[in-house]
């Protein structure tokens, strides 16, 4: 019974260092691993480019911005015209940080889009051609602080 204990014994310790794990690794020998991400990170990384724009015009080419929430993703829907129209509102919190301020101060304000896709839940009756042909129009832009006196 002793040998069998030691026997076990050995072997754990001599496999103790090999890993079961498996990643993926491709010819420059960098590894590939899946990490979780929501749809709202997608969303914004896409609207990433029209943030920064409205921002800037906002505040001022100096500032930076963060993703502080997604607050909603509404699909609008007119049929007051001829031909119904279809578009999805976002509605963003964004942290804005101005490095003309005095210490760590971020300030919240809320960016407004109109995304027009040219589709709807997938449909086939697809009137796009590319990504390109989506729309994305700033709305409305709200400051939800005061003048800062640290400036």
């Amino acid at each position: 019974m002793k040998k069998i204990i030691s026997s076990l014994l050995i072997v754990l310790i001599v496999l103790a260092p090999i890993s079961f794990v498996s990643a993926e690794v491709d010819l420059s020998g960098t590894t590939k691993k899946e990490i979780y991400a929501a749809p709202e990170e997608l969303l914004v990384d896409i609207l990433n480019p029209y943030v920064t724009d409205a921002v800037q015009k906002e505040c001022g080419d100096e500032v930076t911005w963060g993703l502080e929430r997604v607050n909603n993703i509404t699909l609008m829907v007119d049929h007051t015209g001829s031909k119904s129209k279809r578009w999805y509102e976002v509605s963003l919190t964004v942290k804005i940080n101005n490095p003309n301020v005095k210490g760590d101060y971020w300030e919240f304000d809320t960016v407004t889009f109109d995304i027009d896709p040219k589709t709807y839940f997938g449909s086939s009756e697809v009137e796009r051609k590319n990504i390109n042909d989506v729309t994305v129009e700033l709305t409305d832009y709200t400051h939800h602080h005061g003048t800062n006196d640290n400036k």
